[in-house]
């Protein structure tokens, strides 16, 4: 693990800390909502860090189709792989706080709908890599990739694009204490820092096994 990780981790942990005390303790309750608006911090950064995964996913799969580098195919489906389990994080927390929001746990609202289209199509891309050859499995999900990603700008101004009650139009001005705005900003930060690790651990994981499948090979051949 490199040096850059093993600083991270430390600073990551007193981020994760400083979250929770700062959400619980020190951000203003929400006049409206109440307690559960809590969930604002969890759901909001875990889409933004969604946005980050799957942006990182189209840069190398683009990068990969035109310099063909592993190394670029092992980058985008570490960011896709991770994207996916922050995307499940914005699913899971979204109708908890619609609940009590909106009074139901679901509704096929314009960004709820776009956003599980979102996680059924990366849901796609690894179904896709895992049933084909190792031949073709890099062009193929590095196209799906691409195409996945044009989801992600319709999620982001879903609320422009169709008439909705629910969620606030996209540049709509809300007034937001300080409190609640200055623990969301560090809330986010923490996010893009794990993303980094993860995405850093995921890579060299997937790199280690991808040497040691090419060794592997290499010794079935000179025994067969």
């Amino acid at each position: 693990m490199g040096k850059q990780i093993k600083i991270l981790l430390p600073l990551i942990a007193i981020l994760l800390f400083l979250s929770i005390y700062l959400i619980f303790s020190y951000a203003d309750v929400e006049v409206s909502m109440l307690e559960v608006q809590k969930i604002f911090y969890l759901h909001v950064s875990a889409a933004m860090t969604v946005y980050l995964a799957f942006g990182v996913n189209f840069i190398f799969s683009i990068k990969y189709l035109i310099k063909r580098k592993s190394d670029d195919d092992l980058l985008a489906a570490s960011a896709a792989e991770i994207g996916l389990v922050f995307c499940t994080i914005v699913l899971l927390s979204g109708p908890i706080w619609a609940r009590y929001a909106w009074h139901t746990w679901w509704t096929w609202e314009a960004r709820l709908t776009s956003t599980l289209v979102l996680w059924l199509m990366y849901i796609g891309y690894f179904i896709l890599r895992n049933a084909l050859p190792a031949d073709n499995r890099r062009t193929f999900s590095a196209v799906l990739g691409i195409i996945a990603f044009i989801d992600v700008p319709i999620v982001h101004y879903a609320t422009k694009f169709w008439e909705t009650k629910l969620h606030p139009e996209r540049g709509t001005k809300l007034e937001v204490l300080p409190t609640i705005r200055n623990t969301w900003m560090i809330v986010l930060l923490t996010f893009i820092i794990l993303f980094v690790i993860l995405l850093v651990i995921q890579y060299k994981t997937k790199k280690t096994e991808s040497r040691y499948e090419a060794i592997r090979r290499k010794h079935l051949q000179e025994f067969s």
